[in-house]
């Protein structure tokens, strides 16, 4: 990469459109006072990096207005000192900063100025100055709640400003295929602004070579989020990646599994399972394929009763009164997979339906047909599923297609359009955070299918909520930066392949 000098008076060097627009520097050199002859003015520039961070959905916006102001004008290596002339005609000097490579011209007063580039600076402070007095004052992994430590206020202030914290859940039955090469429309589906903190994938009837589709994941996700962990039974997989400065503050991950159907060699129905704890916060996550069928809606709902009274989860976070029902002993539950609830309606009239309905379905109305659907009916009359709920469906049956298309089942067996692939949570009654009077309530923002995925029968689901983390004790078992390594070193490698060259072949210049 050629830079060129920025000798000449009259002109400055134009930005490089690959500096990260969140880079705010340090204010580190101002103009020298030259005289109105012509002088000489050598500068020498040096390849940088500009590291962008990924920042929380609250910090973003107020990032971005506290440095709307400012704009970038030119690039000077850190160390080396500006020396600009003004026109003759005006003689004026005016005052400009160096800072790590970047030069930022004032467009309004000085002490403006200077108040936004504070306020920017502040806002984009990636690593925080530990001082050497606090450090040895700090009380990590000594069971206490106080201001220091690990999984206290301080720390979990610094990472969560507001304390919300944002969790994606996706649900696919991968009817066995590979995925396509393309999977944005999954991972980073075009309605997410922000990429969220948590993201758990649950799948069914899984791609036989786990380790490429987490890679296919890790790749898609890129560099600013890890695979955390991951557990699988039979056909059944369950991922979960997180940003990768929160590795430090979960617990251990817990996993356990249950196939309702133990008598056979190729366990396609049950349920895997995985939790740990952020800060104070517990999660669990379930991913299910429970048993299929228009008829058989009794063997679902005992499907369920046998996962929640069997799953043995924690085992070693600290839980007061630990109950059969897994489900109850976490703040925080998310239930996902074909659950292969049907709609008990007749085809023909679900088709005629889908025919004359445009979607997505506006969110205030009730679905045409879902006093129909089976899973309702279960939660409604507390069969199954006590304390969960479902946000509205917007979205067309996401079963059964054709593979390769977007049209419902045309084989002999012609089944009816159904909403097989669901996402439940569910919340811990009572769960209030300090100084709140009142629980805050888990929140579903979007809860949508992927209808641009043709490989399967089925289409993927996805959800994103936004929960609230509580600062925790250090006496959890700490995963102290676990990761899977292998996986992200892959999706990375495979990531820069296609970043280095495009379509035509021209170099692709990427800084995350």
């Amino acid at each position: 990469m050629e830079h060129k000098s920025l000798c000449s008076p009259s002109k400055q060097a134009k930005p490089k459109n690959f500096v990260s627009k969140f880079f705010i520097p340090n204010k580190v050199g101002v103009a020298q006072n030259t005289s109105s002859k012509t002088q000489n003015v050598a500068c020498s520039l040096k390849n940088f990096n500009a590291i962008d961070r990924p920042l929380s959905v609250g910090n973003h916006d107020q990032l971005s207005a506290d440095h709307s102001g400012l704009r970038r004008s030119s690039s000077i290596s850190e160390g080396n000192l500006l020396k600009e002339t003004e026109a003759i005609n005006n003689n004026q000097l005016h005052d400009r900063s160096v800072s790590h490579g970047n030069v930022w011209q004032e467009d309004s007063a000085k002490s403006s100025m200077d108040s936004l580039a504070r306020k920017a600076l502040i806002a984009a402070q990636v690593l925080h100055l530990i001082p050497t007095v606090k450090a040895r004052q700090r009380n990590f992994l000594q069971g206490r709640i106080a201001a220091n430590s690990l999984l206290g206020t301080v720390e979990l202030d610094k990472n969560f400003p507001t304390r919300e914290v944002t969790i994606f859940v996706g649900t696919w039955n991968m009817n066995g295929q590979s995925p396509p090469s393309e999977l944005n429309d999954f991972v980073l589906p075009i309605g997410l602004k922000h990429i969220p903190d948590i993201l758990v994938f649950g799948t069914q009837e899984s791609w036989s070579e786990k380790f490429e589709w987490e890679v296919c994941l890790q790749e898609t996700l890129g560099p600013t989020h890890i695979l955390f962990h991951s557990t699988s039974l039979g056909t059944l997989h369950l991922a979960i990646f997180m940003r990768r400065d929160l590795i430090w503050y979960c617990s251990v991950p817990e996993d356990s599994s249950l196939s309702v159907r133990p008598g056979t060699a190729f366990r396609t129905k049950g349920a895997v399972a995985s939790c740990f704890m952020l800060f104070g916060t517990s999660f669990l996550f379930v991913t299910a394929h429970l048993t299929a069928h228009q008829e058989k809606v009794k063997e679902r709902v005992s499907d369920i009763t046998k996962i929640v009274n069997s799953l043995d989860l924690p085992r070693f976070l600290p839980v007061k009164n630990k109950n059969k029902d897994v489900t109850q002993n976490f703040d925080y539950v998310f239930w996902a997979g074909d659950l292969n609830f049907r709609l008990a309606t007749p085809r023909d009239k679900v088709l005629e339906w889908l025919s004359s309905t445009s979607f997505p379905l506006p969110a205030h109305l009730p679905h045409g047909y879902m006093h129909h659907d089976q899973l309702c009916s279960v939660l409604s009359d507390g069969a199954a599923f006590k304390g969960f709920f479902e946000a509205n469906i917007t979205f067309p049956p996401t079963y059964k297609y054709d593979p390769g298309t977007q049209i419902f089942d045309t084989s002999s067996k012609q089944r009816t359009p159904a909403y097989t692939d669901r996402i439940l949570y569910k919340q811990k009654a009572n769960r209030r955070l300090s100084g709140q009077s009142d629980t805050i309530p888990l929140q579903c923002l979007i809860y949508d299918s992927v209808p641009t995925i043709t490989t399967s029968d089925h289409k993927p689901v996805w959800g994103v909520f936004k929960g609230h983390l509580r600062p925790g004790l250090d006496t959890v078992p700490l995963a102290a930066g676990l990761f899977n390594r292998e996986v992200y070193m892959e999706g990375m490698r495979r990531r820069a392949m296609l970043l280095t060259t495009d379509k035509n072949g021209s170099a692709v210049c990427s800084l995350q």
